[in-house]
């Protein structure tokens, strides 16, 4: 049901026969479409759509998926107050796919962007909020959540031991086990004034805690790099 607009593929993800194409545009509130393989041959299962959406909640900008279990990002969505953000957990049973559980930063406030961008490593889901102001003015944050039986439960916020203003931290995130990485695109490690260069952190759990592990940069980093724009983690 393609048009114009839809946005088709702004964010993928893959996990073993099953691929998740989120569509941010898709009637102006976004849409995540499911296709599954047989052979060969990827068929549509299913689309998935925000029960409480609304226009211009950007539902499907990013998507992860582990297993059975899928998340979509609306960044633009009500959250705890308007337009802070919201991202969506969506289960499969058979060939069904259901919402198991909307999740909202419990101290989020409008345009924090919780649900950037998203990643899932079994019942460990991390939620990025770029714009929260946490600890300074736009420096970014990340919220961990994990999953008991069918509930969802905050774990940690997560933020940068050195965060500062407009750094954006949780532009981009992603999750293996217990450790998992975060994109500051906008992060300043040089001493030249750019606010552009960026970084990453890696975080590592153990039993229920997180702490940083290391803050990682480019040996030849430049001003406009962006480094961090994009992560991964196995």
């Amino acid at each position: 049901d393609r048009a114009a607009g839809n946005n088709f593929g702004s964010g993928v993800g893959i996990s073993g026969d099953t691929a998740v194409i989120g569509a941010p545009g898709d009637g102006g509130k976004g849409s995540a479409y499911v296709f599954v393989r047989s052979g060969g041959v990827w068929s549509q299962q299913a689309k998935l759509t925000s029960a409480d959406g609304a226009a211009g909640d950007q539902f499907g900008r990013m998507v992860a998926i582990s297993g059975e279990t899928t998340v979509i990002g609306a960044h633009g969505a009500n959250g705890e107050v308007a337009d802070a953000g919201a991202a969506y957990v969506f289960t499969r049973s058979g060939t069904n796919w259901s919402v198991e559980q909307k999740l909202t930063a419990p101290d989020g406030v409008g345009l924090d962007e919780f649900g950037w961008d998203v990643a899932i490593s079994g019942d460990t889901a991390v939620i990025g909020a770029k714009l929260n102001d946490s600890p300074a003015d736009k420096s970014g944050s990340v919220y961990v959540f994990v999953r008991n039986g069918t509930t969802w439960a905050q774990q940690q916020k997560l933020t940068a031991s050195d965060g500062a203003a407009f750094d954006e931290f949780g532009f981009s995130v992603g999750v293996s086990g217990d450790s998992l990485i975060v994109g500051a695109p906008l992060d300043e490690h040089v001493a030249n004034g750019d606010l552009s260069v960026g970084s990453a952190y890696v975080f590592i759990r153990s039993g229920v805690n997180w702490t940083q592990q290391q803050k990682v940069t480019a040996a030849d980093a430049t001003p406009g790099d962006l480094f961090g724009f994009s992560v991964a983690m196995s």
